[in-house]
């Protein structure tokens, strides 16, 4: 039988403080920014992609801890509204590579004293002397796990592999040797 002594229990579970955590961290996002109708993953996708133009889908969802899934919607919705544009990859046409548009650029802009004072009301619920402490804590949590993403491991493995180098090619005039005799 649930009691409200075990329901307590639950509401002590670290799981379920992250998880409220994160949700009342939403809900102050979406309030602050709801002119722009976008969401916390919309704009670090847009953020990632001013820093890091051309990746591609697979980088930018490992950049800002999305799912392949995931990404993939928040892609198309961001496509969807012209705020990035998707350009073919020359080394593989399967992927393409993601930019900002004009439009995202704007956008960002326009919302960036709002997104600043969403984090701000975030951390308003702790003591001003505490916030920097927490944040800490999170981050020490997510290396515990070895969760913390490496920016430069993301990238160095989005990377295309090198082609194999060819052998220059012959001179007018120059006879090639053949390896078979």
């Amino acid at each position: 039988m649930v009691t409200a002594s075990s329901l307590q229990d639950m509401y002590r579970r670290p799981g379920f403080l992250l998880k409220r955590c994160h949700q009342v961290s939403m809900a102050i996002f979406l309030a602050e920014c709801r002119e722009f109708s976008i969401t916390q993953s919309q704009y670090g996708c847009l953020r990632a992609l001013i820093l890091y133009p051309g990746i591609d889908q697979i980088c930018l969802g490992r950049l800002v801890g999305l799912d392949r899934s995931t990404a993939g919607l928040v892609i198309k919705a961001l496509s969807d509204r012209g705020l990035i544009e998707r350009v073919v990859n020359d080394t593989d046409k399967r992927r393409m590579r993601l930019k900002v548009s004009a439009d995202g650029e704007r956008l960002l802009r326009d919302i960036a004293p709002l997104a600043a004072r969403a984090q701000e009301r975030v951390l308003k619920g702790l003591p001003r002397e505490s916030r920097a402490a927490f944040l800490d804590m999170l981050q020490s949590f997510l290396a515990g796990h070895d969760a913390v993403i490496n920016v430069d491991q993301v990238l160095a493995s989005a990377l295309p592999a090198a082609e194999p180098e060819k052998p220059p090619a012959p001179r007018a005039g120059q006879r090639t040797r053949r390896k078979d005799g």
